[in-house]
């Protein structure tokens, strides 16, 4: 039995990131003539196939690749194939990624629209389900941003050597700010600030320093006070604001994640 015609699109603009749109798309029986998009694309296929036509040639992106287009780059496309294209895709303004992206890539680009790998593939799908989220604060946006810019410019992230290099004192002031600040709407401009050093090497000296990114360090800094607060017998729905999230659902998903068991079940024990 044949699937059913699907033409779907869903629209999602996160509130930290002005300019940038998320969409998700189910299409069975689509095409797209040539045309072009002002900002930077990056999408992962979820299913389905996509043909997609640009500079001179087609390329079949399946499931479990990702692709990639510059702005204003011609191109065309369409389902291909007997199975339902679903993909995640993000469009990007040129100047919302500049700060995620080395100085000197003046003229950023990329070879190939395709990219495959199960890494780069999960890491633009997790980055867009969480900008679709309404409970995604401003470090949560950011960071999936720069996660996606790191997939758009892999290539020339990879061939250089300046994009590891390390500024102790640099990722000393982040991690003090964020030691004091864990429970703020901050974002990665102010650790940016706070360190002396863009937002690009500061993502990447943070995580080859302390071994995690400045989110993942800040949900645990606020993770480790929830267990003292909780302990101390404060109830759920005020250490979630205390701590810094939106509501009890969102510091029971952070809790469960991180320490294994729900913030009931570990304040009972």
């Amino acid at each position: 039995m044949s699937e059913p015609v699907r033409n779907d699109a869903h629209f999602f603009r996160p509130s930290y990131l002005p300019g940038v749109e998320l969409v998700s798309v189910e299409y069975s029986e689509r095409a797209f003539p040539e045309h072009s998009h002002a900002e930077w694309v990056v999408g992962a296929v979820m299913a389905g196939c996509e043909a997609l036509a640009v500079g001179g040639r087609t390329y079949n992106v399946e499931a479990g690749q990702v692709l990639r287009l510059h702005p204003d780059q011609p191109h065309a496309n369409r389902t291909t194939g007997g199975e339902t294209l679903r993909y995640r895709v993000a469009y990007i303004p040129d100047l919302a990624i500049r700060p995620y992206i080395a100085a000197r890539l003046n003229a950023p680009r990329f070879d190939s629209p395709v990219l495959a790998g199960d890494r780069s593939h999960s890491i633009v799908a997790d980055a867009h389900a969480l900008l679709c989220r309404d409970d995604a604060g401003r470090l949560e946006q950011e960071s999936a941003l720069a996660d996606l810019a790191g997939i758009l410019f892999a290539d020339q992230i990879k061939q250089s050597s300046d994009d590891t290099r390390i500024s102790s004192d640099a990722v000393a002031r982040a991690r003090n700010y964020i030691d004091a600040h864990f429970a703020d709407g901050f974002g990665l401009g102010t650790l940016s600030s706070v360190s002396g050093i863009s937002v690009f090497h500061l993502a990447r000296s943070f995580r080859k320093a302390v071994g995690i990114t400045p989110l993942a360090y800040r949900n645990q800094c606020r993770i480790v006070a929830a267990r003292r607060l909780l302990l101390e017998g404060q109830p759920i729905a005020e250490v979630a604001l205390d701590v810094g999230y939106a509501d009890q659902s969102h510091l029971t998903r952070q809790f469960q994640r991180i320490v294994g068991v729900s913030p009931a079940r570990y304040a009972n024990r």
